[in-house]
């Protein structure tokens, strides 16, 4: 992943299973569709100007892509059963 400039970002994985992302050799999180959290925060002290590694770790079933974004993206309210 190439950066002009580093600042805060938040990772998307459309399309994806379950699964772990690492940035630059920093575990970032897992992840699992079911949400609902759709997305990652991506803190800029993480990113480098230039070049960045990004190692993704998939359990389930394989996306199309990975998509760095500005915003973070969310399915909306959950309730959680007591």
């Amino acid at each position: 992943m190439e950066v002009a400039e580093p600042g805060d970002a938040f990772l998307a994985l459309p399309g994806w299973g379950k699964g772990y992302v690492w940035i630059n050799g920093f575990l970032l999180g897992r992840y699992w569709k079911q949400g609902p959290q759709q997305t990652l925060y991506v803190p800029a002290p993480l990113l480098e100007t230039g070049t960045n590694e990004i190692i993704h770790l998939e359990l389930d079933h394989v996306g199309s892509l990975l998509q760095i974004r500005d915003r973070p993206a969310h399915d909306g309210p959950t309730s959680h059963a007591r």
